[in-house]
């Protein structure tokens, strides 16, 4: 079965703000509700769903903000299963940049299909979700017919990690501009 649904970034305020970078929320098909929480201090990110597997992502760099950076310390976890990471930043080819994802007896791949879509694969399967991600606005994600409730929430919790580099060109512009901002704010 094939649906759609769209993930909207939920305003914080208060103490909800120091508590979270990002809280994203919506209804996912025949799941229901899914909420995706990135935590600030814990820098930690879960999946709040009660029809889909337990999904967390965390990484143990507490000064960093924004969402989970994905490296050889980032720990990511669906159904119990924590999942080994790899990616070539080196490539130069989307393809080649992939998040690789090897999860209990399952191998997928997280690219970059385009400008502002993402997509996750299982190298068995085929593709199994399609994210397409505006430069403003809410993420949009299509639940392909192969995809299982664990597939869903791997795909969830991927929003939660910085993806920046799945391509080149991001990675290149969010790392100059990251070597612009000096984090002062002008007075």
């Amino acid at each position: 079965m094939t649906f759609e649904f769209t993930l909207t970034a939920r305003p914080l305020r208060g103490a909800d703000k120091r508590a979270f970078f990002a809280v994203l929320t919506g209804t996912a098909g025949p799941y229901g509700e899914a909420t995706v929480s990135v935590g600030t201090i814990s820098r930690r990110a879960e999946l709040t769903c009660p029809a889909l597997p337990e999904a967390w992502i965390d990484h143990p760099d507490t000064t960093a903000q924004g969402l989970i950076a994905l490296d050889d310390r980032t720990r990511l976890v669906v159904a119990a299963h924590q999942a080994t990471l790899t990616q070539n930043r080196r490539a130069r080819a989307r393809e080649d940049r992939a998040l690789h994802i090897t999860l209990a007896d399952r191998h997928y791949t997280y690219l970059s299909t385009g400008t502002g879509t993402e997509e996750l694969r299982d190298d068995a399967r085929g593709p199994l979700t399609r994210i397409r991600i505006p430069l403003r606005g809410d993420r949009t994600i299509t639940v392909l017919p192969d995809a299982n409730p664990a597939d869903v929430a791997l795909t969830l919790i991927l929003q939660a990690a910085d993806m920046r580099a799945l391509t080149l060109t991001r990675a290149t512009l969010l790392g100059a501009l990251s070597f612009l901002d000096t984090g002062k704010g002008e007075a």
